[in-house]
């Protein structure tokens, strides 16, 4: 029987459910405005086969955890948050991240028409976790 995940503190399943509706919200954004023009900008083409580009020098703002978070790292925490953002960019223009979420829900029309995702759903889908551990438990005769 394999071992069971260790179960994640509340401070763990905050930032899991953080990420999910930061990366939901996200996914909307990127895919209303795709869904917007009917097209991939042009430039992301020329983005997705370069390698290294020339950096641009850009005024931005994050959140402060996230810049405390890059910083803890030392020096070079810009070129590692311009990593991220490339390697998500890639994946997504790749099609590697799958879910509920990604670019198949809207160009198969299964979202056509909803709301953006609001802040505070996190509550509902820890909830729905936790039903279907207990579910899953109860099935394998754990409960």
């Amino acid at each position: 029987m394999a071992a069971q995940p260790k179960p994640l503190s509340k401070a763990a399943r905050a930032h899991h459910f953080y990420m999910a509706e930061a990366m939901k919200r996200l996914e909307w954004d990127l895919q209303n405005h795709l869904m917007d023009a009917r097209r991939i900008p042009e430039a992301w083409h020329e983005i997705s086969t370069r390698r290294s580009s020339p950096k641009k020098q850009l005024t931005v703002r994050f959140d402060e955890d996230v810049v405390k978070f890059f910083k803890s790292a030392g020096p070079g925490y810009q070129s590692r948050m311009n990593d991220v953002l490339r390697a998500f960019m890639h994946l997504k223009l790749g099609g590697f991240l799958h879910g509920e979420e990604t670019i198949d829900a809207f160009r198969d029309g299964e979202q056509a028409g909803e709301a953006r995702p609001q802040w505070g759903y996190g509550e509902e889908m820890e909830r729905r976790f936790r039903e279907e551990m207990a579910d899953m438990r109860f099935k394998a005769g754990m409960e």
